[in-house]
């Protein structure tokens, strides 16, 4: 099912809930029957105390035991197949969300990363689990309540008052139950979410902090989070296994009260014994999905809260409008008047950056700490958002080109190579699974690392583990580039792509950036270090989110670094110095 964007999000959850109305409509046939086979007990203890106990016939008892031994095995396979039906109604919804709200985490991630989460995917979890789960199954029979609410008033009219009577003792406990255990329960969650991101993390940067004795410390933060979670778990438990308890404890007083009831009509000859006990059945069949849904009243106020904070997901982040496919950018690039910064904070770190680059242009950005280079990078990929201006590419805006448009054709190492778990050749093919093989060693040899893979344990096919682990940061930052250059991209993007490379890797990424000079691609390079930037056509200095000096390489270093000018010349004899 595909997403209308101009949906809203609750009717998008509802709409995924609808994929799979026949299949809800089948457990609701199901659970019709289910109800009227469970008269099954009632009807069979009816005649065993009315007719068989008078007659004193075993043959007729012989062959109602045989009749509900059929009628219980019946039974047995509806409610097997409804519970698959809730299953497979679970699935679909599942299904029918799960890139939606993938993409929905992605970009919310993006758009505030102190705040990353993966809480939108645990959400449609929640759900899921939700759905196929037995409490569904009571929902859809507290309906057909009124069914056995009707065979006791058969029985007796006193026998269906007091059913009432105890449903609406139930009904108003659960709401009281409610109003009770809603804000522990918030709570509650609120405080597990916070305790799985912090456990999160510590696992995730182990080695930093056992380096720097920051394991402790951070622990005690872990367990401040854990302690109010689990009070405030021990708290709502006791609320609702204090309900819990009650109703069930009302529940068979009700069951047994009925009997006295019976008991008393069967003296005052209004009833037949067999009512009495039948009553008792009945009974319990008709406020059982109650007691079940008050009993598991925390997986329903779970599901609520997942309801309402993925419907809140989907309506921050809408699905983007169907744009006209444009032509694969060749490399022009455009800033114009650009003020920007990082997701969620409004003041910029780029102030009113201005410059174009060609085809065939390498542009090396320089500048000291914290003068915005990272910044320029993301904004250029599409990664952070524009306050004011605007980032071109081959003349169209860049908020005209979603993500899985743009990034195909864009390579680009950050200062960290933020590899993923897998192997070698997933992560360098970008986990295409169409990637051809020939396209993946091409990638590798014009990064210069195809030797180095190969003296890993299984070649391509390493598994690096997570976040690429299992490899030095030198190797990480060369299938980093490989990953960049794969495609043959004609944007790329290189923050410090040397900032952990040994004499080898240095050789092989000036080889990569000569390459694609050479090629016309449009290369970008942010360097801290002189010699990355002996290709370059063009250098900018930043300082302080403004561009200081814009222009041909050596005219640029000719100000700002006179003998790096030389060098420059040196490494580059009669090359031109401008794009």
């Amino acid at each position: 099912m595909r997403p209308d964007p101009a949906a809203p999000a609750d009717t998008e959850l509802a709409a995924a809930l609808r994929a799979s109305r026949q299949v809800l409509l089948h457990a609701g046939g199901f659970s019709l029957f289910v109800n009227i086979l469970m008269l099954t007990g009632p009807l069979y203890m009816l005649q065993v105390y009315d007719r068989v106990l008078a007659s004193q016939s075993v043959p007729t008892l012989l062959s109602l035991t045989l009749i509900v031994l059929v009628l219980y095995g019946t039974l047995g396979v509806l409610e097997w197949a409804r519970s698959g039906l809730f299953s497979v109604a679970a699935s679909r919804f599942e299904g029918a969300l799960g890139e939606r709200v993938a993409a929905a985490a992605m970009s919310l991630s993006l758009a505030d990363p102190g705040r990353a989460s993966d809480r939108p995917i645990r959400d449609l979890r929640q759900l899921r689990r939700f759905i196929a789960s037995p409490v569904t199954g009571a929902l859809f029979d507290a309906p057909f309540a009124p069914l056995f609410l009707i065979v006791l008033f058969m029985l007796h009219p006193v026998f269906g008052l007091w059913a009432i009577f105890g449903a609406v003792i139930l009904i108003a406990a659960s709401a009281f139950n409610e109003r009770a255990s809603a804000r522990l329960t918030k709570e509650t969650e609120d405080l597990e979410r916070a305790g799985a991101q912090r456990a999160a993390e510590m696992t995730r940067n182990a080695e930093v902090l056992g380096a720097l004795g920051m394991g402790g410390a951070l622990r005690r933060r872990w367990q401040v989070l854990f302690d109010g979670g689990d009070r405030a778990f021990s708290r709502s438990g006791r609320i609702l296994s204090g309900f819990s308890s009650g109703i069930k404890a009302f529940r068979l007083f009700l069951q047994s009260a009925i009997l006295g009831i019976g008991a008393w009509l069967v003296i005052q000859g209004e009833v037949s014994p067999g009512a009495m006990i039948a009553s008792s059945i009945l009974m319990g069949r008709a406020i059982g999905p109650l007691e079940q849904i008050v009993g598991q009243w925390r997986v329903i106020v779970a599901a609520r809260e997942s309801w309402a904070s993925l419907t809140e997901t989907l309506r921050r982040a809408p699905v983007p409008a169907p744009q006209m496919p444009l032509p694969p950018i060749q490399g022009r690039v455009q800033v114009e008047n650009v003020f920007a910064g990082p997701p969620g904070i409004e003041t910029p770190v780029l102030k009113g950056l201005t410059f174009a680059l060609e085809p065939g242009d390498v542009l090396g950005v320089l500048g000291p700490s914290a003068a915005g280079k990272s910044s320029l990078a993301r904004v250029l990929t599409g990664a952070w958002p524009i306050i004011s201006g605007h980032v071109r590419l081959d003349g169209a805006d860049i908020t005209q080109l979603p993500s899985d448009t743009l990034g195909p054709q864009i390579g680009y190492l950050p200062q960290q190579a933020d590899l993923l778990s897998g192997t070698v050749r997933d992560n360098i093919a970008r986990f295409r699974e169409d990637a051809a093989p020939e396209a993946i060693l091409s990638a590798a040899q014009a990064a210069g690392c195809h030797e180095l893979i190969l003296r890993l344990e299984k070649g391509y096919d390493t598994d690096i583990g997570f976040g690429g682990a299992y490899l030095s940061a030198g190797q990480r930052q060369r299938v980093g580039l490989a990953r960049a250059l794969y495609g043959n991209p004609n944007l790329i993007i290189l923050d410090e792509p040397n900032s952990n490379l040994d004499g080898p890797g240095e050789m092989a990424l000036q080889s990569a950036i000569a390459a694609a000079k050479a090629r016309r691609a449009t290369v970008i390079i942010i360097a801290h270090r002189p010699n990355a930037i002996v290709h370059c056509t063009k250098l900018m200095v930043l300082d302080d989110g403004r561009i200081r000096e814009f222009g041909p390489a050596e005219d640029v270093l000719a100000k700002v670094l006179p003998k790096q000018a030389a060098s420059l010349r040196a490494v580059r004899p009669g090359e031109p110095t401008n794009g």
